[in-house]
């Protein structure tokens, strides 16, 4: 009853349904684990770790709970704990792609890149067809100033998703730093063809175009901006016209 609930998006019933589904049978762990699932999805974090603990507790080769658990404590600013809960999955299931994406999330919140680009790049090993897992890498070496790594990294991402607009973004951001502006201008265009109100995506395009000495399609740029971002349209209003 408690997954019908939760594919009907009930999550508030799914979660009663979970808990009467433990008091009849309080070892069962899946039980625990579909509970600490539904707490997530209302970002109830301290009830949502409790529900993976228990799974774990009855079950401790539990791999998904252990990885969901580390996502958790991610989520509730717990970084190391976050890192140990997804080692723990990784050592129960070494090829557990989603486990050493959630442990490359963790370290680069603790600013641990090179680490991060490690654990993403055994998940992509693992499940290379992953668009957020090329992305969130791609994210890394920019961090470290790895530029045209970065660049390979988001072209794989957008090969796997296309339509991954904030992929066609960061390979603008990419480009840019390059001084690659050319590149730069044609992945902003794809960014805001994806999403025509990609503020960031506008100013950063409207930059590049000054970069080429090209001030009219600069201000094209700043005038659809206005509609999106005052403020960020001013600031380069003033870059136009300094």
């Amino acid at each position: 009853m408690g997954l019908a609930y939760g594919n009907l998006g009930m999550r508030k019933d799914a979660i009663e349904a979970y808990k009467q589904a433990i008091r009849i049978k309080p070892e069962h762990a899946k039980a625990h684990y579909n509970l600490g699932v539904a707490y997530g999805e209302l970002g109830i974090r301290k009830k949502e770790i409790e529900a993976y603990k228990q799974a774990i507790r009855i079950k401790p080769d539990y791999a998904e709970a252990h990885r969901l658990l580390g996502a958790a404590y991610g989520e509730s600013g717990m970084e190391k704990e976050a890192i140990e809960a997804c080692k723990q999955a990784i050592r129960i299931k070494p090829d557990y792609a989603g486990a050493y994406y959630c442990l490359g999330v963790a370290y680069c919140k603790l600013s641990m890149h090179r680490e991060a680009i490690e654990a993403y790049k055994r998940a992509i090993r693992i499940e290379p067809d992953d668009a957020k897992y090329h992305f969130n890498l791609g994210i890394n070496y920019v961090i470290l100033g790895m530029d045209r790594e970065a660049i390979e990294a988001f072209k794989q991402s957008i090969r796997i998703k296309p339509d991954y607009a904030e992929a066609h973004y960061f390979l603008g951001n990419a480009y840019g730093k390059l001084r690659m502006d050319r590149e730069a201008i044609e992945a902003y265009k794809q960014a805001i063809r994806i999403k025509h109100d990609y503020a960031e995506a506008h100013y950063y395009l409207a930059l590049n175009y000054l970069m080429l000495d090209d001030r009219g399609s600069a201000l094209e740029e700043y005038k659809i901006l206005k509609n999106l971002d005052l403020k960020v349209a001013n600031e380069l209003f003033n870059l136009i016209y300094k």
